[in-house]
């Protein structure tokens, strides 16, 4: 009587063959998985760029004109870091057009950098919402960030210093450096329309 089967070595060579196909499986499947998690967070990155950098430009755009001799509307804090990078600091108020800032009064938006994080945060500067919480934003992977101004009148030229907190300059620079690449600029004209 002939017995059929398999030797011994035939079932551990087919043990070897089969951990090798499923660990090749595996690491393909986790590779696929590592990349959809990168393309997502890339994703996300630049959606929360695109807002934050949406929410600056109207906040600059319509900034409040200011009075010479009247209260403080922009403030320039030209800083920079312990390595030497810019880290400055502004605050503008604003009328916004497009929401969360509306044209029905006037918010104080302030941004700064920690660490490699830029700080975006707005309060309403009328007496409409006592007490009613910031509007907050958080962009990370931020290495500088850097505000330039440009100057009043026929002579204005781009500067790191505003003296004059009391009126708005005609535009504003803002590089963000970041982590990961080349800076990104954004650069706004206030608005030729008077704030009411």
């Amino acid at each position: 009587m002939i017995r059929r089967g398999f030797t011994l070595i035939e079932v551990m060579i087919s043990i070897v063959v089969t951990g090798l196909v499923s660990s090749l499986a595996f690491a393909a499947a986790q590779a696929g998985f590592d990349t959809d998690a990168r393309l997502e967070a890339y994703r996300l990155k630049g959606e929360r760029e695109g807002v934050v950098r949406a929410f600056l430009f109207d906040a600059l755009r319509h900034s409040v004109e200011g009075v010479r001799g009247g209260s403080a509307i922009f403030v320039l804090v030209d800083r920079a870091s312990a390595d030497g990078t810019a880290a400055d600091s502004v605050q503008v108020v604003t009328r916004g057009v497009l929401s969360p800032l509306g044209t029905s009064e006037a918010w104080r938006v302030t941004a700064w950098l920690v660490g490699d994080t830029l700080q975006l945060e707005a309060h309403a500067d009328g007496a409409s919402a006592p007490g009613s919480p910031p509007l907050t934003m958080r962009l990370g992977g931020i290495a500088a960030f850097d505000v330039q101004l440009l100057g009043r009148g026929l002579g204005a030229r781009w500067r790191g210093d505003w003296p004059d907190a009391d009126v708005s300059p005609e535009a504003v620079s803002l590089t963000l450096g970041r982590d990961d690449g080349a800076p990104a600029r954004i650069v706004v004209r206030r608005s030729l329309e008077r704030a009411p």
